[in-house]
């Protein structure tokens, strides 16, 4: 009973790995096939002045570089 009960989880097994295999093998051709882009690529220059970043506040960071060790004893 016991070696039916070890076969049919291997067959389990192998019918689950089959699946997604065949799964992967399916969106990765999906995937390829959407690679190609239908609209024109947008320029980083365009982005940056369509943003306005200029009327944003400058904010001040602190420098904390320095590290301050113990006096000894």
């Amino acid at each position: 009973m016991r070696a039916l009960i070890g076969v049919a989880a291997v067959t389990v097994a192998a019918l689950a790995v089959g699946i997604w295999l065949t799964s992967i093998s399916k969106s990765v051709t999906q995937v390829s096939s959407l690679s190609t882009p239908t609209a024109p690529a947008i320029s980083f220059w365009e982005i940056h002045n369509q943003a306005h970043v200029d009327s944003l506040p400058v904010q001040q960071i602190d420098d904390q570089s320095v590290v301050f060790t113990e006096a000894r004893r």
